[in-house]
């Protein structure tokens, strides 16, 4: 496969994957004027009803840099999947495409970088690579449903890795 080129991460060129995350549009004054609250716009619906479980959990990422090579890739098919951070740089975000049975196109992978006032939502289902914290080390918190005895996560090993550069 040849080496992907992450592009900026945009809601228009993430939507078919899910939603981005980020500050801005109408917003309310709180804390006695002193900070501004902006809605967002989520849609974190259990897709599946035998996940019943909200799991909140924070993930510290080490750093890693670009070329970056991308060797697993992984799924949630119950749910979709909230990653947004509490200290990071740039991040790497990694999606395939579906092919109509499901499994990952392995030849339609996208990339995109993240900044550190922008989270994602993957739709439940999106194929996507880990979390990468790029530059510095990150801590994200991540929210998704689950059910008990089930984790919700299929992975799958790319029978070629996937470089990933600027």
């Amino acid at each position: 496969m040849a080496t992907l080129s992450p592009a900026p991460l945009t809601q228009a060129a993430f939507a078919r994957f899910g939603s981005v995350i980020e500050a801005g549009g109408e917003s309310a004054a709180v804390n006695q004027g002193r900070g501004h609250r902006f809605d967002l716009a989520l849609d974190l619906a259990v897709a599946d009803p035998r996940a019943t479980r909200m799991v909140n959990a924070l993930y510290c990422i080490e750093a890693s840099s670009l070329p970056f090579t991308l060797g697993v890739i992984e799924r949630h098919p119950l749910s979709p999947q909230l990653f947004f951070p509490n200290r990071a740089s740039r991040f790497l975000v990694c999606v395939f495409d579906s092919q109509a049975d499901g499994e990952p196109d392995f030849g339609a992978a996208h990339a995109f970088i993240g900044g550190a006032a922008q989270g994602i939502v993957y739709r439940a289902g999106v194929w996507h690579g880990p979390l990468v914290a790029l530059d510095a080390p990150g801590d994200f918190l991540m929210q998704m449903w689950q059910c008990d005895g089930l984790l919700d996560c299929e992975e799958r090993c790319l029978a070629s890795p996937v470089p990933v550069a600027d």
